[in-house]
């Protein structure tokens, strides 16, 4: 530390430099998401302060949103939210990598839907159509973000269910030609079920964000209707709009 910081430190209280020194860190990736941060008993002696100053050290962090504290089990670190566009279509995994997140994916189902379902006649489909159903387990850094339900028109794709499906949907879809460009989604709040609460690595009845919608290409042919389940303490969908 300089003079100048050692000058300008004597005129600042000392729980705003402990919690500026822990917020570094975590900015710095030394601190990761869900890691334990100091106790006030650490903070103590490593800054040999009072109580009352490692407390307040503390409530700032809370109160900042860096952290938040679980009584009996001590501080740790937010999980920085993911920011996710609901005006420009944009693939899960183009999305992380814009926040330098890396993305990846489980598959967890892959079937062939030939019965007429709901799904038909949400894709204007007919008996005998085809509909490919994909669900994905997706990641970021290594994460359970998202669990991803797609329904997909077969007929724009032929084959597509004897590909690779646990990247990017969208560059598969540029392959056979189609690009998206439109798309019309439903956002409500909704709650984990025991089965998608293990997946997400969440408790049962913990929010998260229920998103139905529909994808389409150039000419406006409708290629897949989506049931997504965003993990909603990660996630923060914006919109920009002018008056």
């Amino acid at each position: 530390m300089n003079i100048y910081n050692s000058i300008e430190n004597k005129y600042i209280p000392k729980y705003v430099i402990i919690a500026e020194d822990i917020k570094k860190e975590i900015k710095s990736g030394i601190l990761k998401s869900g890691e334990k941060i100091l106790s006030e008993r650490d903070i103590m002696a490593k800054y040999d302060v009072s109580s009352t100053t490692a407390r307040k050290s503390i409530d700032m962090l809370r109160k900042e949103s860096f952290i938040e504290s679980i009584q009996g089990k001590g501080s740790f670190v937010l999980q920085t939210k993911i920011l996710r566009s609901l005006k420009k279509v944009i693939s899960f995994s183009e999305n992380m990598r814009r926040q330098s997140i890396v993305p990846s994916s489980k598959l967890i189902e892959k079937t062939i839907i030939s019965d007429y379902t709901e799904y038909h006649k949400i894709l204007n489909l007919s008996e005998g159509d085809k509909i490919l159903k994909i669900k994905r387990l997706k990641y970021g850094d290594g994460i359970p973000l998202l669990i991803d339900t797609r329904y997909i028109n077969v007929k724009y794709c032929p084959g597509i269910e004897n590909l690779d499906v646990g990247g990017s949907l969208y560059e598969i879809y540029e392959s056979f030609g189609i690009k998206i460009t439109h798309s019309k989604q439903i956002l409500k709040l909704t709650f984990l079920d025991e089965q998608n609460a293990k997946l997400l690595n969440c408790k049962k009845l913990d929010p998260v964000i229920w998103i139905e919608g529909t994808l389409y290409a150039e000419n406006f042919d409708l290629i897949e209707y989506e049931e997504d389940l965003w993990n909603g303490a990660v996630f923060s969908f914006y919109v920009e709009s002018t008056l």
